[in-house]
């Protein structure tokens, strides 16, 4: 039987080892745990399905509701962009069809329409109106923009301009005055009317602009074909002495100018000598401006030479020219016996009295001159003895073929005048006879070179009518 002492021994050593026991067994639980614990992957949160996919479908609707938000911003952009391009054009209209009316107003009751210091904007609203708008009124266009060195935009303008020959219109006269027009505008104008020979443009004028030899020639070379235009006008130029041959070479085959105009363009001797040949061959052209260039007395000679045998021209201009003795005697000697000549403008050279003295006994026999421009500031003594011979002569041929005139109408009105028997009055001898008689009185010049005439010329008309 064990003591007391050593039961509680025993007891304590039992308590001990099972506490022992116990701590062991948790020991091992909890390694067991961190074991299984390591182990084991993270823990994963669970999430509500159902509000995720309300959001998203919030964040779609988010989505296409900015979507249709810039859409419908974009529509209205557009919108109001458009609207904005409709006014603009409506306001451009107007405007165009203002300035449209702005030109209306100012053609003039002959049909003449002049405009001045023009932008290039202004030149295209001219061409387009012209181009696109029945106006029968305008029968005359001349046209100065403002001077200065030609642009792109002005090349625009001017192209537009030219589109007016290839259309129909009514414009018969254009003219185009100190706007600096250069050779590439000038190449314009001359493919329009290479494009329409049968332009309704009939008087063609470039005053004051800047076309040189170059841009000339392709405006000539279209009036090889061209068959309505009647005067040419390429005045104060720079053609020079290679303008003047181009374009006599051309004048030699074109039949339907009549007029031309070439003053100050810088043409000498040689020039001059080309023109003249042409004048040999032509027969067409009745007036002929070379004044304000250089041609001197061997141009005038040429141009003497041609009148002996140009039955056509009427009117010659050769003021300002430095032609003195030789050139000027060489064409009185013409005058002498040509019957066509009717204007010969002389002004401004330097022939002297020696120059006045033959153009004077020139017109002693010459009964068609009518003006001659001599101005009598440049004459003392005998010089303006003959110059008032030249004005009388001149005022005595003028009432003669005032004369001729009335006499050729009544003729006219005769042939078709029939009397109450319905016989032409033509028809009578008598009357034939007559009015022969006084055509063949009117021939002779010295009957008008009487005291009586040159005191009263209309006693002439008078006797005869």
């Amino acid at each position: 039987m064990s003591d007391p002492a050593s039961r509680k021994t025993r007891n304590s050593d039992s308590f001990v080892s099972s506490s022992e026991s116990r701590v062991e067994s948790s020991n091992d639980e909890q390694s067991k745990e961190k074991e299984e614990s390591k182990s084991k992957s993270p823990p994963v949160m669970k999430t509500n399905t159902k509000k995720h996919d309300q959001q998203e479908a919030y964040k779609a609707m988010d989505d296409e509701s900015s979507t249709s938000r810039a859409t419908y911003a974009e529509k209205n952009h557009n919108i109001g962009k458009n609207f904005e391009t409709e006014i603009d054009t409506t306001r451009e209209l107007n405007a165009k069809k203002q300035k449209w009316a702005e030109f209306s107003k100012k053609i003039f009751p002959d049909g003449k329409l002049f405009l001045t210091r023009l932008k290039s904007k202004e030149i295209q609203d001219l061409a387009e109106w012209i181009n696109t708008t029945s106006i029968s009124k305008l029968t005359d266009l001349q046209i100065k923009w403002d001077e200065g060195v030609m642009s792109e935009m002005d090349y625009k303008a001017a192209k537009a301009l030219a589109s007016v020959i290839k259309n129909k219109t009514t414009i018969t006269s254009l003219t185009i005055i100190q706007s600096d027009i250069d050779n590439k505008t000038a190449e314009f104008f001359a493919e329009a009317f290479e494009s329409n020979s049968q332009s309704t443009i009939t008087k063609l004028s470039f005053y004051a602009n800047k076309i040189t030899a170059g841009g000339a020639q392709a405006l000539f070379e279209t009036l090889k074909t061209n068959t309505t235009i009647t005067l040419l006008s390429l005045r104060s130029m720079y053609l020079e002495d290679e303008g003047a041959k181009a374009l006599a070479k051309i004048l030699e085959i074109n039949k339907t100018i009549t007029t031309i105009d070439l003053a100050y363009n810088k043409i000498n001797a040689e020039g001059a000598q080309a023109l003249a040949k042409m004048l040999k061959i032509n027969r067409t052209i009745t007036s002929l401006c070379i004044e304000g260039n250089n041609i001197a007395d061997e141009g005038a000679k040429a141009f003497a030479e041609a009148l002996e045998n140009n039955p056509k021209i009427t009117l010659l201009h050769l003021s300002s020219n430095n032609i003195v003795s030789e050139g000027v005697k060489a064409l009185a000697e013409t005058l002498k016996t040509n019957t066509t000549i009717t204007t010969l403008h002389i002004q401004f050279n330097h022939f002297g009295t020696e120059g006045a003295k033959a153009l004077a006994e020139a017109l002693t026999t010459n009964t068609t001159i009518t003006t001659l421009d001599i101005l009598d500031i440049y004459f003392k003594g005998d010089g303006l003895t003959y110059i008032k011979m030249i004005n009388q002569q001149c005022a005595l041929n003028a009432q003669r073929a005032q004369i001729e005139n009335n006499i050729a109408g009544a003729l006219d009105l005769l042939t078709h005048a029939q009397n109450k028997h319905k016989v032409n009055i033509t028809s009578v001898p008598e009357v034939n006879n007559l009015i022969a008689q006084k055509l063949f009185d009117l021939d002779k010049a010295e009957k008008l070179n009487t005291a009586d005439v040159i005191n009263d010329p209309n006693s002439v008309f008078n006797k005869y009518t």
